[in-house]
């Protein structure tokens, strides 16, 4: 019976996942959900009793892997050298092992921003392993004591994520400009976490 359970509940959340990255919050059903899961809404709504919730324990589980492996960075120790290589190959990497989970994110920040973003904060919120304080903190000594030139944690942090998510975001669009198609695998992931360090590195540390 337990592996039944479990084996339930895995399929809901493949299935939910692949239905909220083809149409976002908004635009997803539960019907459709427990279609792709092949099980019937009651049985559904045993394991999640609404959208919302099911909404939550999928970006729940990505995010709270990630921030729980960026906090085991977050120490006095911490040089903004090692954190501009660490947090851009967890972040790139996590997100290569979580393609719908990118989806998810970029669809509904563009077409319900307001939702996601108070999802987010909420499951931030809710965290023991991870509090962004801290770590805007450290940013300011880092300034203060003159080790990067970015004096605002806010911009730091987003030079760091935006050049990190835009290797999934705007992969799409490169190809199709360049005429050149470029495959997910190792070598590329490999090569995009190295070239994100060199650019942060040579732009931020002073």
């Amino acid at each position: 019976m337990a592996e039944k359970i479990v084996s339930s509940r895995d399929a809901i959340l493949a299935a939910a996942r692949r239905e909220f990255a083809a149409r976002g919050y908004a635009g997803a059903r539960m019907e459709a959900i427990a279609r792709r899961a092949g099980i019937n809404k009651a049985m559904l709504f045993y394991y999640f009793s609404s959208k919302e919730k099911l909404y939550q324990t999928i970006l729940h589980e990505v995010m709270g892997e990630f921030f729980t492996q960026i906090s085991g960075l977050i120490t006095p120790e911490l040089t903004p050298a090692l954190f501009m290589e660490r947090f851009p190959e967890l972040y790139i990497r996590l997100c290569a092992d979580h393609p719908d989970f990118v989806r998810i994110v970029a669809f509904d920040l563009i077409h319900n921003p307001d939702n996601i973003c108070a999802v987010m904060a909420g499951i931030i919120s809710q965290m023991t392993s991870f509090q962004p304080h801290p770590l805007f903190e450290l940013i300011r000594r880092w300034h203060g004591k003159g080790l990067i030139s970015e004096s605002d944690p806010l911009h730091f942090m987003m030079n760091i994520v935006s050049l990190s998510i835009f290797s999934f975001i705007g992969k799409p669009m490169v190809e199709a400009i360049s005429g050149i198609r470029v495959a997910s695998d190792e070598d590329f992931y490999r090569k995009r976490v190295m070239s994100v360090v060199n650019v942060l590195k040579r732009g931020m540390l002073k």
